[in-house]
């Protein structure tokens, strides 16, 4: 399989995505109303009848405190309360005012309006006798103050906030976020689920289930392949149901969990569907476990046939579509767990014309196992219940080096061309190297995310190729670079000179070197024993070169930089 990166995004590419999100947030806009509007006409039909009661209740409180002179203690309560209200709105005037109570002021708004300038039977209670000015006037000022301080709120502080959370988006982390759509594909899995769903779809399993596996190691993309396959089935007309058992409450609600999800996807399709599943899990146990289940048992004996996964088989013949269902993370449970899904998958839920796709660690599952089941195993066990197995194709290294010099690129956009080049010059000297131990997204957005920040603090002290591989060696050896922090390892050399320098001991290095990883005395020695890494044509043949001037890991004066967040106090001063 050919792997080929992504152009950068045109035009034509912008366009359908800024489609996409226009007529999803107009949907979710239209949605909001309607659903608000039937809130708003379900208050104005109880309203309609109140009123005939409101109004001549208000006249009746009216002329009782205007016969007894409590008038002005009730425009002081008045005062006080829209008093309040404008100092409410004035403490919250960075705030955004939520859709539904925006609905509700409107609403208020239009019957105010309604009542004081065409409604002559309603009395709002003047100030003054025959006065233009009512007591319930005065809420219109903390209302318009409302409407004005979410017009600042719009024009102000809204995009403030997004051109913050644009700039956090760019300078924070690289999260572990799988892909979704093809736009996102990078790593090339979209030929792959092409031919794997035209394999799948000539498949006849009308008397049958298919379980299949997706299998690879840790971070390297199972899940994001998992999501473009059930894209891509979906685009055929076929039902998709996710099932996370992780999610389950414990080991025993796993298949009663799962049996509730495909019951709710299917029932999307056939409306007696929960029915027919409710009788077939009565019989494995699951519906009979809480006390209020028990008058549906008794039901659904009376109503529903006596072969009950044969009904379900005639119900998903009927349906018409293939069903895939989606166990991701399967190597995140536990021995236990993994039994109880494939229980599932073998047996329990084994129905026609169902794909169970399960993506897992085999490795990491098959110890898991063999763990639980206390016994070693010679075989695979994993393999008795999977009858296709596809194992993602590796990721091309040159890939992962274009994708980190991009990840660098949007993370220091805030420095200045000539450091990104010098930057970037710095990932080349050393990019066969670090991807070398890395090979996987995962692992790279991690090793990003340890060695970015620290970075930034310290660009312009530190050599980018030394500094990329200390952060490599802290990301795989966390002991070891603890240990080189606090000077193990190494030993100043040259002290009298212009450039000393640390380099490697030599008793130390020979007594650690068959403790230490292969991995870790190879970065070592490039740190502290060989040419600057990615440099050695230029110095080879006994070149000199200033290692204090280069700001290398192994300067006496550089050295200490590597391992900082901050700059010292006198650098500060």
């Amino acid at each position: 399989m050919e792997f080929k990166q992504m152009d950068a995004t045109t035009t034509v590419d912008l366009w359908p995505k800024v489609k996409q999100h226009f007529f999803g947030a107009l949907g979710l806009s239209v949605q909001q109303l309607f659903s608000y509007l039937f809130v708003v006409t379900l208050i104005g039909i109880v309203y309609i009848h109140v009123q005939e009661l409101l109004f001549p209740l208000l006249d009746h409180v009216y002329q009782f405190l205007k016969s007894k002179e409590l008038m002005p203690w009730f425009g002081t309560m008045i005062v006080l309360i829209v008093l309040y209200q404008l100092y409410w709105v004035w403490t919250h005037r960075a705030s955004y005012l939520l859709t539904g109570i925006y609905y509700v002021g409107v609403l208020f708004f239009v019957l105010y309006v309604y009542y004081r300038g065409y409604y002559s039977s309603c009395y709002f209670w003047p100030i003054t006798e025959g006065g233009e000015i009512a007591w319930v006037d005065l809420f219109l000022l903390p209302y318009l103050l409302c409407v004005v301080q979410q017009g600042v709120y719009i024009v102000t502080f809204l995009p403030k906030w997004r051109a913050s959370l644009r700039r956090s988006r760019v300078q924070g982390i690289e999260t572990d976020r799988p892909i979704k759509s093809e736009d996102e594909d990078w790593l090339g899995f979209c030929g792959v689920v092409g031919i794997l769903s035209d394999s799948l779809k000539s498949l006849d399993l009308r008397r049958e289930s298919l379980t299949m596996g997706i299998v690879a190691q840790w971070g390297k993309g199972k899940t994001s392949f998992v999501n473009l396959l059930a894209k891509k089935v979906k685009e055929h007309g076929d039902i998709v149901v996710c099932f996370n058992p992780r999610a389950s409450k414990s080991v025993a609600h796993i298949q009663e969990d799962f049996f509730d999800a495909f019951s709710k996807e299917l029932s999307k399709y056939c409306s007696g569907f929960g029915f027919l599943l409710g009788r077939y899990t009565k019989h494995l146990g699951l519906l009979g476990q809480y006390e209020w289940t028990r008058p549906l048992e008794s039901l659904l004996t009376l109503l529903l046939p006596e072969k009950d996964e044969q009904a379900i088989n005639d119900a998903l013949r009927i349906i018409g579509r293939r069903v895939y269902v989606i166990i991701d993370d399967l190597d995140r449970l536990t021995g236990e767990e993994i039994i109880e899904v494939l229980k599932l998958v073998d047996r329990n839920a084994s129905f026609n014309n169902v794909v169970f796709v399960m993506a897992y660690d085999k490795e990491y599952v098959n110890n898991v196992l063999s763990k639980h089941l206390s016994h070693s195993l010679d075989h695979s066990f994993i393999d008795k219940y999977v009858t296709w197995e596809v194992t993602l194709p590796e990721v091309d290294s040159e890939i992962l080096k274009e994708k980190m010099k991009s990840y660098l690129e949007d993370h220091l956009f805030d420095l200045s061309k000539e450091e990104k080049e010098r930057v970037l010059e710095g990932w080349r000297y050393v990019d066969n190297i670090v991807i070398g131990y890395l090979e996987s997204v995962r692992h790279l957005k991690r090793y990003l995310n340890l060695m970015i920040h620290r970075y930034l603090q310290v660009y312009n002290k530190v050599d980018p190729a030394d500094f990329f591989l200390l952060s490599l060696l802290q990301y795989r050896h966390l002991g070891i670079y603890t240990n080189l922090a606090w000077g193990m390892y190494v030993e100043l050399s040259e002290k009298d000179s212009q450039d000393p320098y640390l380099s490697l001991s030599v008793d130390n290095h020979r007594a650690s070197s068959a403790v230490l990883p292969a991995d870790a005395s190879v970065l070592l020695e490039k740190m502290f024993y060989n040419l600057p890494v990615g440099r050695e044509d230029k110095y080879k043949g006994g070149l000199p070169y200033n290692k204090k001037e280069l700001n290398l890991i192994r300067s006496k004066d550089a050295f200490s930089y590597y391992f900082r967040y901050m700059k010292d106090k006198a650098e500060e001063e």
